[in-house]
């Protein structure tokens, strides 16, 4: 929403006026291919977190031109285990799921908080060159979780054929578009995820600009995405006080999804709640699955 009212504020620049174009097929979807032999330049800084039953680990790796952060949560223990890549809310960072990929650690998963790519600075000065960028911010967040995925299979402490991923808001929208393109992942857990129609922003846009802004915003939709995702391979779980995503959005995500996808509402707001974790992390241990023993200290803490 936040991209589409950027492209907006742009749209309004453009004089003029004029019919809607004529109905056509919808935009190519994008591809989020990259060089995956390209040196992740893993960086483990240490424990970031005091002696406790779970290690916190700094960590960073390279996507694309950009030096991507995050937090490692490992149980004790050794042995190989599921892991799962959490992906916080716009403008958010490591930090804002910690500690419910903390909850997730103590049921012996090794989890990943990451800082998405930040979008790259506007200094594009015509709408078309604003909506270039939208295309590849939304490119480069997909290819930092893909490349999440490549530092988790690296790790002898993972079980390379069992990764899940956790996204919240922002982070939600994010893992639609994961989930029709990276294949390694095996279950996708997707929190207060809602999109507009694309048809109510380029409505509202100047005539001259609507045929282009209708082929951006469509090619990253991601009610298309996820309608792509693996059958059975999505668990949707949204708030029904939810004061920032419109309920008909988060209803065009779970309408678009594949047979299979489970939806859960909660009386929460935007945030959900604990409850909604908790189940997320139930299901999660069923699809990767989940086994071994929990770390009942920290599953309190």
């Amino acid at each position: 929403m936040r991209r589409a009212a950027c492209a907006l504020a742009l749209a309004g620049v453009v004089a003029g006026c004029g019919s809607s174009p004529p109905k056509r097929a919808a935009a190519p979807l994008l591809d989020f291919a990259y060089d995956a032999s390209a040196p992740l330049r893993y960086v483990d800084r240490g424990r970031a977190n005091t002696p406790a039953p779970l290690a916190i680990h700094d960590v960073s790796f390279v996507s694309g031109r950009q030096r991507i952060e995050g937090y490692l949560v490992l149980p004790p223990g050794s042995g190989r285990r599921p892991a799962v890549v959490f992906v916080p809310g716009t403008g958010s960072d490591r930090r804002e799921l910690l500690a419910q990929a903390g909850w997730l650690a103590a049921r012996n998963v090794v989890t990943l908080t990451i800082t998405p790519p930040p979008p790259a600075p506007r200094t594009a000065k015509t709408a078309t060159g604003a909506l270039a960028q939208i295309r590849a911010d939304t490119v480069a967040e997909v290819v930092a979780v893909r490349r999440a995925v490549d530092v988790l299979r690296s790790l002898r402490s993972v079980d390379p054929h069992r990764i899940g991923y956790v996204g919240w808001s922002a982070g939600a929208r994010t893992g639609a578009l994961v989930a029709a393109t990276e294949l390694r992942i095996r279950a996708f857990v997707l929190l207060s995820a809602g999109a507009a129609p694309v048809s109510a922003y380029v409505a509202r846009a100047s005539p001259p600009l609507r045929a282009e802004l209708r082929s951006v915003l469509e090619s990253v939709d991601p009610v298309r995405y996820v309608a792509r995702a693996r059958p059975g391979s999505l668990m949707l779980e949204d708030g029904k006080r939810d004061e920032v995503v419109p309920r008909a959005a988060l209803l065009n995500i779970a309408h678009a999804a594949p047979k299979g996808t489970t939806v859960r509402w909660y009386d929460a707001p935007h945030a959900l709640d604990r409850a909604a974790y908790h189940d997320a992390y139930d299901w999660l241990a069923h699809r990767l699955p989940i086994d071994g023993p929990r770390v009942r200290v920290a599953e309190t803490a």
